[in-house]
């Protein structure tokens, strides 16, 4: 019968864990540990309990450690993800030693943490790959000539996927600039030094609404960039061409290029020199 004892570890920092150790005939099987005592008795008991209901039931607990179904997985799957091999062995390399059994949603979670600092899509492809191998465990569970115990339930289920950012990065390609310059030119006035800037320089749209002309060395072609990343000023090149048409509205002072008509301490919205689009058709 499956019992368990727990004893105190100090760390060689000073904190404390509580050991859950469980033994089978007298002989240590398994071990895990917890910051908190309570924890540590709460696995244990609940561990001896799903034992003994697995031999009430007559189910075998499980016995199998991921890193052999990683490997029975690989042998079976046959598609073309060229990179799922190096994500089943990421996986192997972290939950190698466990039981299938052992492998909960928090774990699958906190395995999975670091990836969330990266793209939303990468994180998912990860979770899903890992379930892809606990649903081949799943199918082997379910086949009746299969002796050994896998699991009946895939984990993965119940950790969430991360949203994914399906915005499309917009570019203009080389006949659309022609044809906005054209159209801006058209406009006139400090609209069309604005798109010329935007082209040209390569400062954001945030960038161009917070620049002051006091921020323009107009001997050296450059402007000035207070807000950058690193809190630190940036300074961008303008080309000749630019220096031209700011010399022609250059003000005096530290007002914005580009102020709203109501209100020059708010930039001016430009989106507003544009028609919308008009929802009815002729035929």
């Amino acid at each position: 019968m499956l019992n368990f004892y727990i004893i105190k570890v100090i760390l060689k920092n000073g904190e404390v864990r509580y050991r859950t150790i469980l033994t089978k005939s007298g002989k240590a099987i398994k071990t895990k540990t917890f910051r908190r005592k309570q924890d540590a008795r709460t696995w244990g008991n609940r561990t001896v309990i799903d034992s003994q209901e697995y031999e009430a039931k007559g189910i075998k607990p499980c016995t199998i450690m991921f890193s052999r179904l990683a490997d029975e997985y690989m042998q079976w799957w046959t598609g073309k993800d060229h990179d799922r091999a190096r994500l089943v062995l990421w996986w192997e390399q972290r939950l190698g030693k466990h039981l299938l059994s052992d492998i909960t949603p928090d774990l699958i979670r906190s395995t999975l943490s670091p990836k969330k600092s990266r793209a939303a899509a990468t994180y998912n492809k990860y979770l899903a790959v890992l379930s892809a191998v606990l649903i081949y465990a799943n199918l082997q569970q379910e086949d009746g000539n299969i002796i050994d115990q896998y699991i009946d339930y895939n984990p993965c289920k119940r950790v969430r996927s991360l949203e994914v950012d399906n915005k499309i990065v917009r570019y203009l390609s080389d006949e659309e600039k022609p044809r906005l310059l054209k159209a801006a030119k058209e406009i006139g006035g400090k609209f069309y030094l604005k798109v010329l800037m935007a082209l040209t320089t390569g400062m954001r749209k945030g960038e161009l609404e917070k620049l002051h002309w006091n921020a323009i060395d107009f001997e050296r072609n450059l402007a000035r960039l207070p807000d950058s990343k690193n809190g630190t000023p940036r300074y961008t090149p303008i080309p000749n061409v630019i220096m031209g048409e700011l010399r022609k509205n250059r003000e005096i002072g530290g007002g914005l290029l580009f102020p709203s008509s109501t209100n020059i301490n708010k930039p001016f919205d430009y989106r507003l020199k544009f028609p919308k689009k008009s929802s009815s058709h002729h035929a």
